[in-house]
């Protein structure tokens, strides 16, 4: 799964549009889009407004497995 797969199956799992959470993160919805299709990394704060609005992680929202210690 790409990273961008990964933050579209996160917004889907939030039940979640597009247009839903540009309006709650204030972020524009073709800036999300471009994103979800891996056309655009994204700015770190613009992920972070992101996760915050799903109640995940950026680790979470982006896909990425984090190894535990120990």
């Amino acid at each position: 799964m790409t990273r961008g797969e990964a933050m579209r199956a996160a917004r889907k799992k939030a039940g979640l549009s597009l247009e839903e959470l540009a309006e709650r993160a204030g972020v524009q919805k073709n800036t999300i889009g471009r994103v979800e299709r891996n056309e655009h990394v994204g700015r770190i704060d613009t992920i972070e407004l992101l996760a915050d609005v799903l109640g995940i992680s950026i680790d979470e929202y982006i896909g990425r497995e984090v190894p535990s210690n120990g």
